[in-house]
């Protein structure tokens, strides 16, 4: 039926159609003698002359049925035969067409294959990263240019080689029979690498195991040298461990070594001693003979102390003219003989420092560091205590620390500056000074921060780090705070003129005052008293007062803005906690923590956190001003970190306030002059 309704028109198939149709007529004619008969013999019986005439009628139809018959199964033969002749011809087509497409395919195949090695070869030869080609033993099958370069190998040598050869010790990982493990062997990693001279080469290793078609496996592995990488990292981290100017190791990393110790000497026994070594003078060379002459007198210092102590035992700056040295297996007493033997040797010894500048001494408190010790910060208190008490004894000496004796004189000295605090503000001996804060692309801005020195009764002037530890130690900070502010708020009345000037004036207040409910009733007394000053003071408290004190200090600074002040976070970026805290405390100024701007153009860790404290800013919309600013050159690298505000010997000294109320004031400009820290 298939072939009849899709072939009846083509050649036999045609025929055959032609034949069938001609029986129609013949057949339809023995269908009608059918019909007859079956009428007839319905009616009675049939006369054997009409029974001849339909017996001939039939046998005609089937001579000529018989006939036709015979001619189409001849041509359904004829037929059958061209459709096995065309099947033949269609398969035999087929598969001459699926042959041709196969070669044409592999020849393809072939030609992708061909330019897909050239250009792997071509890859592999000319990659600006090392390649090797290993087999399973991790010989060296193949190997590119920049593999022999980053060696230092010639090519021809590195195919003599083995993985083995080109490893340092231990980057190997051989399995438990001795061979490569090639699992964890081809894990990315960084390992080291021997070049031809020896020394050590980082690479970045990354490696694939590929499979020929005879099953055979061949390792291919990339190599970039990352050996910069690692020196930069090592130096990032001497940074963070060493103080740029003297190359000895610094606080931070003093106390990490102390820990440690500690750590021994409760597990295995035994004592050490921690030396805390203070240069006397330091501040006159410093003032007298300059910024550097004075960093060239604490190298001077740090070879000596460096030269001076025994293997095992080691040295470190703690800040500003501070030592630390910690000698190893030592008692109290051997440590004292040790170090009176480093002071004498000291006033013989002579250093390239300026001419007329004083002859080297030190003050050396000592600790023992053994297992009843406490902490690390209870030792470095106690060396602290000791040398402040071998400068109380005249300088020059060492002094053991003791705590009964330490705490007992300690107890009586504190007591006597308190005594000579509360003597000063009853007899109006606290005097306000000003530090000139300079703004950036606007120099004829007033700003400035009102610090407190003290008078002494022989007529003397006290820094407040003379003073202020006791004054906060013992509670007494929130009676100092009322004082200075009720000063500065008297002042400011007197001068009108100057407060039209003026733009903003910077007041401190301590952790203590914020935490005193009493305290910022008596501050909003005052603004509302003076409501056109409110506007041109700007309160600072300290990073870490206000993180110690929060809830207080949101109150303290809620409310004071509500009045008009403005707000500024002190001593920025000393706490670990800084950048977490800011979006609770809305303050107006971020003031970098001096230490780390005074370092900046030495130290790559401060100079970093100085930008990053600059980008917070700007991104909070804070205003950023940074202290300590000792030189013309810190000072330009400021301006281009974008800080908006400098403060510090190089901008100005602190004044007397009443001279800066009654001076002519006129633009800032940075001057040469270095000297010591300019905060407080």
């Amino acid at each position: 039926m298939f072939s009849f309704r899709y072939a009846r028109d083509i050649g036999a198939f045609r025929e055959a159609t032609a034949l069938w149709r001609q029986t129609d007529g013949d057949l339809m004619a023995v269908q009608r003698l059918v019909d007859e008969l079956q009428q007839r013999h319905g009616q009675g019986v049939l006369p054997v002359a009409a029974r001849d005439r339909y017996l001939q009628q039939l046998r005609d139809l089937d001579r000529r049925l018989q006939v036709q018959a015979q001619a189409f199964s001849q041509a359904l033969l004829r037929m059958a035969t061209l459709v096995r002749i065309a099947t033949l011809v269609v398969g035999g087509l087929s598969v001459l067409a699926i042959s041709l497409m196969a070669v044409a395919l592999a020849r393809r195949v072939g030609k992708d294959l061909t330019e897909h090695e050239s250009r792997f070869r071509a890859a592999f030869y000319q990659a600006n990263v090392g390649m090797l080609k290993l087999d399973t033993e991790g010989r060296v099958v193949e190997a590119n240019q920049a593999m022999a370069d980053i060696l230092d190998y010639r090519r021809e040598v590195l195919l003599q080689m083995s993985l083995g050869d080109l490893l340092m010790e231990g980057e190997l990982v051989i399995d438990g029979v001795g061979r490569i493990d090639w699992d964890r062997q081809l894990r990315p990693s960084e390992l080291r690498f021997c070049r031809r001279d020896g020394s050590l080469v980082w690479g970045r290793w990354s490696g694939t195991g590929v499979r020929s078609a005879g099953g055979g496996l061949s390792v291919f592995a990339i190599i970039e040298d990352v050996s910069q990488n690692h020196a930069l990292a090592r130096e990032i981290e001497h940074h963070a461990s060493h103080d740029p100017l003297t190359g000895l190791i610094n606080r931070r990393e003093i106390e990490r070594l102390l820990e440690r110790a500690l750590l021994q000497v409760r597990s295995d026994g035994g004592t050490h001693a921690l030396c805390y070594i203070n240069l006397d003078h330091f501040k006159l060379v410093n003032d007298s003979f300059g910024h550097a002459a004075g960093d060239q007198m604490l190298r001077s210092f740090a070879d000596y102390l460096v030269a001076a102590v025994r293997d095992g035992d080691w040295v470190g700056r703690l800040g500003a003219d501070e030592f630390a040295v910690f000698l190893a297996h030592a008692s109290q007493d051997e440590a004292k003989r040790v170090l009176q033997r480093v002071i004498r040797n000291l006033g013989q010894a002579t250093f390239p420092i300026s001419e007329g500048s004083p002859q080297l001494s030190c003050s050396i408190g000592v600790v023992e560091v053994s297992a009843d010790a406490p902490d690390v910060n209870w030792l470095m208190s106690a060396a602290d205590s000791a040398c402040y008490a071998a400068k109380q004894a005249g300088r020059n000496r060492v002094h053991c620390f003791n705590e009964n004796r330490m705490a007992l004189e300690e107890r009586r000295q504190e007591a006597e500056r308190l005594q000579g605090v509360s003597l000063a503000m009853a007899e109006n001996r606290m005097l306000l000074y000003a530090q000139r804060i300079a703004r950036v692309g606007d120099p004829s801005y007033l700003h400035y921060e009102v610090l407190v020195r003290m008078r002494g009764t022989d007529g003397s002037l006290h820094l407040p780090g003379q003073f202020m530890p006791a004054v906060e130690r013992y509670g007494m900070a929130v009676a100092l705070d009322r004082h200075v502010l009720g000063l500065l708020f008297r002042h400011l009345q007197v001068c009108p003129a100057h407060v039209r000037q003026l733009g903003l004036c910077n007041v401190n207040v301590s952790a203590q005052s914020i935490a005193e409910p009493g305290f910022l009733a008596f501050v909003c007394d005052l603004l509302e008293r003076n409501r056109a000053l409110a506007s041109k003071l700007c309160f600072e408290i300290t990073e870490t007062a206000a993180i110690s004190n929060l809830s207080q200090a949101r109150a303290f600074i809620d409310a004071v803005k509500a009045r008009g002040c403005r707000m500024a976070l002190d001593d920025f970026g000393s706490g670990l906690s800084s950048f977490g805290y800011l979006r609770q405390l809305p303050a107006d100024i971020l003031k970098i923590d001096g230490a780390f701007v005074r370092d900046m153009d030495t130290d790559p860790v401060s100079h970093a956190t100085v930008r990053a404290i600059s980008e917070l800013g700007r991104e909070l919309q804070m205003e950023v001003v940074a202290e300590w600013v000792e030189t013309a050159e810190v000072a330009g690298a400021l301006t281009r970190l974008g800080v908006q505000g400098l403060q510090g010997y190089a901008i100005e000294r602190p004044q007397p306030l009443e001279r800066m109320t009654l001076a002519d004031l006129r633009p800032f400009r940075l001057v040469a002059v270095k000297g010591p820290p300019s905060a407080g």
